[in-house]
């Protein structure tokens, strides 16, 4: 998909039909099998994090509802789905979409979505750092080592915050702003298209 109005909203397609149905899940994860990519983030420490988190969560509603099984598929789909769209980013794409979709109103929601997954960029390779360090140093990660962890990243970020300000203010920024986005739309972007829409009218009409 080489249009990111077209896999933003596929990915945001398939995530809907894979919370509505377990078919919606099932053709979903079929979908992500087809693109490309798709194993890029799966390693990612974050990644992990977070699918042990739907396997704590999954495990409690089993015991409690019974329907963790339902509950670790679905959000394994989605968890997968939005991998995908984290690595399958390019820069400036936010920005665009946003400027195309709510005109000189799109521009600060744009703007703001791409400071942020430049946030998330820059959080990853404190991540990666640190876990280098702690490394030749044969430091092993605890509670003890996890507080002065968490400040060094909240110092990084409020240090790139003020970074980004003083920027702003150095380029004259106030309000709004202009831009004229360009796509490409290609074949395969329109089969793409149509094929996320009939999951989600399939994991309407198939029920839960």
């Amino acid at each position: 998909m080489q249009d990111p109005r077209i896999r933003i909203f596929v990915i945001i397609a398939l995530s809907v039909a894979a919370f509505i149905s377990l078919a919606g899940a099932a053709l979903a994860f079929l979908y992500w099998i087809c693109l490309p990519g798709r194993f890029k983030g799966i390693g990612r420490p974050a990644a992990i994090l977070f699918f042990s988190m739907i396997v704590v969560v999954s495990v409690v509603t089993w015991f409690t509802t019974g329907n963790g099984w339902f509950y670790f598929i679905r959000m394994t789909v989605i968890l997968l789905l939005a991998l995908y769209a984290y690595t399958a980013y390019v820069p400036g794409e936010f920005f665009r979409v946003s400027v195309w979709l709510f005109g000189k109103y799109g521009f600060e929601p744009g703007l703001i979505a791409e400071m942020s997954m430049e946030t998330l960029n820059d959080l990853e390779d404190d991540g990666s750092k640190i876990r280098i360090a702690l490394r030749q140093k044969e430091v092993t990660l605890c509670f003890s080592t996890l507080v002065p962890v968490i400040g060094m990243f909240v110092l990084n970020q409020i240090r790139r915050a003020y970074d980004q300000a003083d920027l702003l203010i150095v380029r004259g920024y106030r309000n709004g702003g202009t831009l004229c986005p360009e796509f490409h739309l290609k074949t395969l972007d329109y089969i793409s298209g149509t094929v996320a829409i009939c999951i989600v009218f399939i994991a309407i009409f198939s029920g839960s």
